[in-house]
């Protein structure tokens, strides 16, 4: 058994080992990227690491690539390099850079105020709307980030339940709360059984007391949610998971799975929480409870959510919500239910929901075109790897694997040849996040044009990897 000061250290070193690795050609991208280098070097002194989120600044060779401004599909950084984005905010801007209806809407709401300090109608519209599209959505409470809304979610179940221990999955990543941040990265000489993975802290600064209220089980694997489930579920308030896993690419849940984790969660008398951060009104109206036809006890929305605006939601069950209150769950935030960002979220979802859920379908088909376009690439180009996904959300992995179903299948990829490809992508107008246990996002916005265009670079890249290598 590790403790957690060794635990901490190897996933540091695995970090740096990455790191390490990795080649460097900083004379040719400086040259290319001079103002982007210039501020990133100032951002260091006054920003710890030069932002204000670690995956900012995490597996980018040699420095990230600073954005100055964005428009539908395409971003420009400060060098005025044009790009079709796949990085797309991390999956916020689901309508495009600067959609019209959403700063219509912002413009709007400013001239009566930022934010109001009370419950306003507009909040009560917004609710009604994901009411209407989100099958679990009884009763909903907003907050500003996905970090918060599991929180708040994870503190429900256990005031409801009166128990203290969550499960989560191995790889799930649910946002920047200590009760979460356990075995989101699991190096291999740690990480233990693949049916019994061991419980590792992701950063330092995490009590280990809090340790003894989380269990972690393997993804996609009923059995051994099961045997977990058998041997904590007299202490365990809810299993918290991603429906589709979006923190090491994109593995979508093998069929019936999550049916057979409604089905656990019943049988075991815990609550079960969908953490559709990624998944929520992007794969459909109603997010992947929706897609899969599985409802969840509380679901946790943000990102698509705002169109671009830090907003986010906890919805679920009338019995479970409806505890929240004065005198039973705590519940609060200043700027919970900001106007600025109920405007841009109400104009978000009416444009989503429009002409049947349009956007939906152009979104899958967008999507489906670029993947089976990389899969035919990699396979003209004699490329081992795969291209796995949902429509709007996918990811390539340089790998022999003919599938990823966990984490740990996840481990066998070649992640250096990844960046290469993604360095390559950079220099031919595509904008990918380096690290590929991050995703490929497309937004309303992206169409024929950009999807020829990716596909073009990703020819050339490929040609160039193969003369490489």
């Amino acid at each position: 058994m590790f403790t957690q000061i060794e635990a901490e250290s190897a996933i540091s070193q695995a970090r740096a080992e990455t790191e390490r690795r990795t080649p460097r050609q900083p004379a040719r991208l400086v040259s290319q990227f001079s103002r982007s280098f210039a501020l990133y070097d100032e951002a260091k002194k006054h920003l710890p690491a030069g932002a204000s989120s670690n995956i900012r600044v995490y597996a980018h060779d040699p420095f990230p690539i600073l954005f100055e401004k964005g428009k539908g599909s395409k971003v420009w950084d400060v060098d005025d390099n044009e790009y079709v984005d796949l990085l797309s905010s991390y999956g916020a801007i689901i309508l495009g850079h600067s959609h019209p209806a959403v700063l219509q809407a912002i413009n709007r709401q400013l001239q009566n105020g930022t934010m109001l300090g009370t419950t306003t109608e507009l909040e009560l519209e917004v609710a009604k709307k994901i009411q209407s599209a989100v099958p679990c959505a009884e009763m909903v409470s907003f907050a500003n980030t996905g970090t918060e809304a599991t929180m708040e979610a994870i503190r429900i179940a256990r005031a409801f339940t009166g128990r203290d221990k969550i499960l989560k999955f191995e790889g799930h990543y649910h946002g920047h709360h200590d009760y979460v941040l356990f075995s989101v990265e699991s190096p291999s000489i740690v990480a233990g059984l693949e049916q019994a993975p061991s419980k590792l802290p992701y950063y330092p600064g995490i009590p280990d007391g809090i340790s003894r209220t989380v269990v972690v089980a393997q993804w996609n694997d009923p059995v051994s949610l099961e045997r977990v489930l058998k041997r904590n579920a007299n202490d365990l308030a809810a299993i918290i998971t991603e429906p589709v896993m979006g923190s090491a690419g994109i593995i979508p849940p093998k069929e019936e799975y999550l049916k057979s984790v409604r089905e656990l969660a019943d049988k075991y008398d815990v609550l079960l929480i969908f953490d559709e951060v990624l998944t929520g009104f992007r794969i459909a109206p109603g997010g992947a409870q929706e897609f899969y036809g599985v409802k969840p006890d509380i679901a946790c929305y943000a990102k698509a959510l705002g169109g671009g605006t830090p907003i986010a939601a906890v919805a679920g069950r009338q019995d479970v919500m409806g505890m929240i209150g004065p005198g039973k769950i705590g519940y609060g935030g200043t700027y919970n239910g900001n106007s600025m960002c109920l405007a841009a979220a109400n104009a978000t979802l009416d444009e989503l929901m429009r002409d049947d859920g349009a956007a939906f379908k152009h979104m899958h088909l967008t999507g489906a075109e670029i993947m089976e376009g990389l899969r035919d690439l990699m396979a003209r180009h004699d490329e081992s790897g795969i291209v796995q996904g949902i429509g709007p959300m996918f990811q390539l992995y340089f790998t022999e694997a003919k599938k990823i179903l966990n984490y740990r299948h996840t481990l066998q990829s070649d992640f250096d040849k990844f960046r290469e490809f993604r360095n390559l992508m950079l220099r031919r107008g595509v904008y990918i996040h380096p690290d590929g246990t991050e995703r490929m996002m497309i937004t309303t916005a992206h169409a024929s044009d950009d999807v020829e265009l990716i596909l073009s670079a990703a020819e050339d890249s490929f040609r160039e990897l193969q003369k490489a290598n």
